[in-house]
């Protein structure tokens, strides 16, 4: 097998790394936001629900599209 045959090769697995940190920093924005309530009682519970809905979109859609593109290389 050739170096250009291998399906993760090192700028496949550096633009792959490009999409990941970000995935793994809203991992912990999410785990802190779980553990640790910034707000206290001043924030409703559906101004949380979009909260966690835009953050959780955001990690669903830079899956898929890291996804897209590992699929492609």
């Amino acid at each position: 097998m050739s170096e250009s045959d291998r399906v993760f090769d090192r700028e496949t697995l550096l633009d792959a790394t490009v999409n990941f940190i970000p995935l793994v920093i809203l991992f912990i924005f999410i785990g802190l936001f779980l553990v640790a309530n910034p707000w206290g009682d001043g924030i409703t519970d559906l101004m949380t629900i979009y909260m966690y809905a835009i953050m959780f979109g955001m990690v669903v859609g830079l899956s898929w599209l890291t996804y897209e593109i590992m699929k492609r290389l």
